[in-house]
C-alpha cells in the first residue's frame, strides 16, 4: 500500500517524502487504513516507498499483490490529477463498502469517480463486485488497463480476448466504444476508440497515443477522429480471412454453423461480404458476426419479398440463441446488435427503416 495511518489518524503518503523524512518515519508506528493492523515501511533505491503488513493475514490491501509497475503508475496518475486541480485520494475507502479504488476523484460537479489502474488479471466475480459496489454508492468506475496488457498486432488491430472485453467503456451514448491503457514506464496513455469486435480475440480499433502530461482528464472521454476507410478495410479483411479459414481447428458452434450452410447448399466462399456489416454492439453476441448475420439472412432476410416489411422483434428473436448472458459494465447503450445491423443495411440502401420497429426491404440480395 502507498499510504498508511499514524496512530493520531494522519494518512502518510510515503512516496511524497524525502529519504531523510522516511528514515525518521521508521521510528513511528503505522497502521493499515483497512484492517488497523501494524504495517512497516519498505523503501530502497529500487522500490517505490510503500507500506507492508508485518504479518501475512486476510486484509484487502495486503492481498492486492501490487507490482512496481502498478504502484508507479498509480502515483503518476494521482499526481497528474492533482496537478490539474482535482480533489483526488489514494486508496480511499468507499462509504458503506470495503472497496478501496486506486484513486477516488471528487469531481467539481459533485460526482465521484473510482479510477482503477488494472495491470493484472481479475476474475469476473471480483470485477462485478467492485462495479456493483461503486454503482450502489453513486460512483462512476473508470478502468485504465496497464500498458502491459495492450496486445497490438498491426496498425488497426489488437488481440482482445473475452476477458479483456469486460473493460470496454461507453460513458455517453454519443461516444464510440473505448479502452484506456496507461504505461507507467513511458508515461504514455493510449486511448483505443472506434472498436469493432470480430467475435474472436482479434479486434479492430484506432489507437491514439499521448504523453500523460500533455493530456487533461476530460480529454479521455472525447470522441477522437475516425479513419473510416481504413477501419472498414481492416474489418472486411478480417471477415474475408475468417470465411476462407480451414475448419480443422474450428470450435463446435462454428462447425455446426458450417454444416448448416452445407445443408442449405452453400459453401463458406458463397457468403457475400456485402451482407456482413460491422456493429459496435457485437460484444452482446457469443459468436463472430459472420455466423449470426448469415443465420439472420438464411432464417429471415433472404425470404422477405422486395417492398415487404419485417419487425425488429422478429429479427431479434432469430438471434436470441447467440446472445451472451453478461455485457461490459460501463456501457450506456442498450441497442441490440440486430438493430445496429439493420440500420447499417439501411445506410447501404438495402432496407428502409419506417419506424423504431419496422424495416422494409428495398432490393433483393439472394444468397443463392
Amino acid at each position: 500500500m502507498l499510504q498508511a495511518q499514524l496512530e493520531d489518524g494522519r494518512l502518510i503518503l510515503l512516496a511524497a517524502h524525502q529519504r531523510e523524512q522516511i528514515h525518521n518515519f521508521r521510528k513511528r508506528r503505522f497502521l493499515c487504513p483497512a484492517c488497523r493492523k501494524s504495517v512497516i515501511i519498505r523503501a530502497g533505491k529500487k522500490v517505490i516507498p510503500h507500506f507492508a503488513h508485518e504479518q501475512i493475514h486476510d486484509c484487502e490491501l495486503d492481498g492486492t499483490g501490487e507490482s512496481l509497475y502498478h504502484m508507479r503508475g498509480k502515483l503518476q496518475l494521482f499526481y497528474w490529477l492533482k496537478k490539474q486541480g482535482y480533489a483526488v485520494k489514494l486508496e480511499e475507502c468507499v462509504k458503506e463498502s470495503a472497496r478501496r479504488p486506486d484513486l477516488l476523484l471528487h469531481a467539481p460537479s459533485g460526482r465521484e469517480l473510482a479510477i482503477e489502474y488494472q495491470c493484472a488479471s481479475i476474475s469476473d466475480e471480483e470485477l462485478l463486485r467492485r462495479n456493483e459496489a461503486y454503482e450502489r454508492n453513486g460512483i462512476i468506475p473508470i478502468w485504465i488497463l496497464g500498458g502491459n496488457r495492450l496486445k497490438r498486432t498491426s496498425t488497426y488491430m489488437l488481440d482482445l480476448p473475452k476477458r479483456e472485453q469486460r473493460f470496454l467503456m461507453q460513458h455517453k451514448q454519443s461516444m464510440p466504444l473505448q479502452l484506456l491503457y496507461y504505461c507507467s514506464n513511458t508515461e504514455t496513455l493510449c486511448n483505443v476508440q472506434h472498436i469493432l469486435l470480430t467475435g474472436k480475440k482479434q479486434t479492430i480499433g484506432q489507437f491514439f497515443f499521448r504523453p500523460l502530461q500533455r493530456l487533461r482528464f476530460p480529454q479521455l472521454f472525447h470522441t477522437l477522429p475516425k479513419k473510416l476507410l481504413e477501419i472498414n478495410q481492416a474489418w472486411h479483411s478480417i471477415q474475408a480471412r475468417a470465411i476462407a479459414k480451414p475448419l480443422t481447428f474450428a470450435s463446435a458452434p462454428i462447425k455446426r454453423w458450417v454444416t448448416r450452410l452445407y445443408d442449405n447448399g452453400l459453401l463458406l466462399q458463397d457468403i457475400p461480404l456485402y451482407i456482413l456489416q460491422p456493429v459496435e454492439s457485437q460484444y452482446q453476441m457469443s459468436v463472430p458476426p459472420y455466423i449470426w448475420q448469415t443465420d439472420l439472412w438464411l432464417e429471415q432476410l433472404d425470404h422477405i419479398p422486395v417492398m415487404e416489411s419485417v419487425s425488429l422483434n422478429r429479427l431479434v428473436y432469430v438471434c436470441r440463441k447467440w446472445e451472451v448472458n453478461t455485457n461490459p459494465f460501463a456501457i450506456s447503450s442498450n441497442k441490440h446488435p440486430v438493430e445496429s445491423y439493420m440500420q447499417r443495411l439501411c445506410q447501404h440502401g438495402w432496407f428502409d427503416q419506417i419506424d423504431s420497429e419496422t424495416f422494409v426491404k428495398k432490393k433483393g440480395l439472394s444468397l443463392f
